[in-house]
């Protein structure tokens, strides 16, 4: 008997005299086939002619119903004949299976694909990463930070300078649903406490949305550990593997060699990491992919107690490095106040100097208004002879993220080690010295209740043209609420001031702007990039569309604005007055959708960048 003889025929795609049709239970495509031999025979060789014509023209009917049900790329016709081909029921049928584009990294060599290693002769695989100006590790592994799933990284020491390099990366695989470890280890306190502490903050921001909920499953996530070699089993303290791991369902790379996490050994050094593929050499992956598990299963969770004791301990007892290994890498320093932001500063001096607390900056962006922050709160540290307390509030976590790396390296090139408290997703640290949070988050009641308690000297509200909403002024309220706690100085910092709703941003800062430079001001200084503005007539009839909530209606407008009339007009405009790299601004997602999906039909290279899911990569 045959388990397809139990399916019934209500069930059955497609029928005819010497064969039927049905879904495979266990598809490996949408709409993934059988087409098996109404005659119980074990394999196509042992089918007569008719039967051999009847299921091919069963296959073509399959074909034709997929073509309109699923629209694929391509199709994997074949069938199995002996167990020795992987066959494991022995009555005769064929697979039908459709293909899409992107469902495997490289589909080149089709069904030769049934032994791994032999499916695309045509690949070309460099085995070995050499490293220096030549072959950078770097060129080998950032691609694959764009497709992978699981992300694993073991590397004996960690600089400050390697993250910086990979955090782009990093951060867009995390955005893509990716799970990234990284393991490092404490061997002759090597690692920068500087970048452990930059490896929590990312592992903290990564669990968090900009609503402030738990992630959801569209989201992955960041983990890092670090081995202690004093609690190594047995009697070996040496710890020096290092290993890049890529996997996903269509491939996994690994690389082991000799490249730690360092801008020297990622870009410039001489490193050779030899590439292990899964489909090529599976025993050497697996033993790789095992490997990092069992050092994972033994490294120790980051925290920070954890790491100023160990900042501590590496500060008292230096230890000489070992052969091969390179000095620690300084980060690149942060850059000078340029001509806007030097007036700013001194008009931001004088106000505290009149005895103003509260002071409104507005920059065009590309000013550098977040650094010009971080000037002012170390202009602040010397006018009171201490480190100030900082609160950096925004409404979006990418700008937190940006913020506190601003401010880290600021602090960090006088010599001085802050500790960052996070206020965002599942983080309420509002005790550490620089305390960036989310405003969705801290505007709640039981968290306001909780920043009364608390005293900062200086407060940032980025983005400040948000401000009017209640959120921004249940904590500006808050803060102030204890005369004797009010933060010496609050800034104000937005590029656009001017709201459609014509709020009192400047009331919020007892009627006083610092310091203002527009567009016109960047460009004059050659900070900004000079600009033609053309007008381009819109037949969207505006009168017809609703107006809720101070905003046209999103549906109505995106309908009204994606229509072939209205992409020809930009498209000549565009021929009119070309540009190498545009930018095109949507009224919504659906909008953008459809105009990546037009230009990329004329082709045109295009990326839709936005909030939700289906977003390209930011970078």
């Amino acid at each position: 008997m045959s388990v397809f003889l139990d399916v019934p025929s209500s069930l059955w795609i497609a029928s005819n005299e010497h064969a039927f049709a049905i879904r495979d239970q266990f598809p490996v495509s949408p709409g993934h086939a059988l087409v098996v031999a109404r005659r119980v025979i074990p394999d196509w060789f042992s089918a007569t002619n008719e039967e051999r014509l009847g299921l091919m023209e069963l296959v073509e009917v399959v074909k034709q119903r997929m073509d309109a049900d699923h629209r694929p790329d391509g199709y994997n016709v074949a069938f199995n004949a002996g167990a020795a081909a992987g066959q494991t029921v022995m009555h005769l049928h064929i697979h039908v299976i459709p293909r899409f584009k992107g469902d495997m990294d490289d589909p080149r060599g089709g069904v030769r694909h049934v032994i791994p290693s032999k499916g695309n002769y045509r690949r070309q695989v460099k085995p070995l990463a050499s490293g220096g100006m030549e072959d950078p590790f770097s060129r080998h592994i950032f691609p694959l930070f764009n497709s992978a799933s699981d992300i694993a990284i073991v590397a004996a020491f960690v600089q400050e300078t390697g993250l910086d390099l990979i955090e782009g990366h990093v951060r867009n695989a995390i955005a893509r649903g990716a799970t990234v470890r990284i393991l490092t280890g404490n061997y002759l306190d090597i690692t920068q406490a500087s970048a452990l502490e930059l490896l929590l903050s990312w592992e903290r921001t990564s669990r968090a949305n900009d609503d402030d909920s738990p992630d959801t499953q569209s989201h992955g996530r960041l983990e890092a550990r670090i081995i202690e070699v004093e609690r190594l089993p047995g009697l070996t303290r040496a710890f020096h593997p290092k290993a890049w791991r890529f996997e996903a369902p269509a491939f996994g790379i690994a690389f082991v060699g000799s490249s730690n996490l360092s801008r020297s050994a990622l870009q410039t050094g001489i490193e050779w990491n030899l590439r292990v593929d899964r489909d090529r050499d599976s025993e050497a992956y697996v033993r790789v992919r095992d490997a990092f598990e069992a050092l994972w299963r033994v490294g120790r969770q980051l925290d920070d107690e954890w790491i100023a004791k160990y900042a501590d301990r590496a500060r008292a007892n230096p230890h000489p490095l070992p052969p091969g290994e390179s000095e620690a890498e300084p980060l690149t320093p942060p850059p000078e106040p340029h001509l806007v932001q030097v007036e700013a500063l001194a008009k931001l001096r004088a106000a505290r100097a009149k005895g103003r607390r509260r002071a409104l900056v507005v920059l065009a962006t590309g000013l550098g208004k977040t650094w010009l922050a971080a000037f002012d709160h170390q202009q602040v540290a010397e006018e009171i002879g201490a480190r100030p307390r900082l609160l950096f509030l925004a409404h979006r976590k990418e700008l937190l993220i940006q913020a506190e790396k601003t401010f880290r390296r600021k602090v960090q090139s006088h010599g001085v080690r802050s500790r960052t408290g996070w206020f965002l997703g599942d983080e309420s640290n509002l005790s550490a010295e620089l305390v960036f949070a989310s405003v969705a988050k801290l505007s709640r009641p039981e968290h306001v209740a909780r920043l009364a308690e608390q005293r900062f000297d200086y407060v940032v509200v980025d983005e400040v043209h948000h401000a009017s909403a209640k959120s921004y002024r249940t904590i500006l309220n808050a803060l102030e609420k204890d005369p004797t706690s009010s933060p010496r100085f609050i800034l104000g910092l937005t590029a656009t001031p001017d709201r459609a709703d014509a709020a009192d941003i400047l009331g919020l800062f007892d009627d006083h702007l610092a310091y203002s430079a527009g567009v016109e001001r960047g460009v004059e200084l050659k900070r900004l990039v000079p600009f033609d503005y053309f007008g381009v007539k819109d037949e969207i009839d505006y009168d017809n569309i609703p107006w809720r909530n101070r905003r046209f209606d999103a549906e109505i407008l995106a309908a009204l604005a994606q229509t072939e009339a209205r992409m020809s007009t930009m498209w000549r405009a565009w021929g009119e007055h070309p540009g190498t790299r545009t930018l095109i601004f949507c009224c919504s997602i659906a909008h953008a959708n459809f105009v990546r999906q037009w230009l990329s039909n004329v082709g045109v290279r295009t990326r839709a960048v936005f909030s939700g899911e289906g977003s390209d990569d930011r970078d």
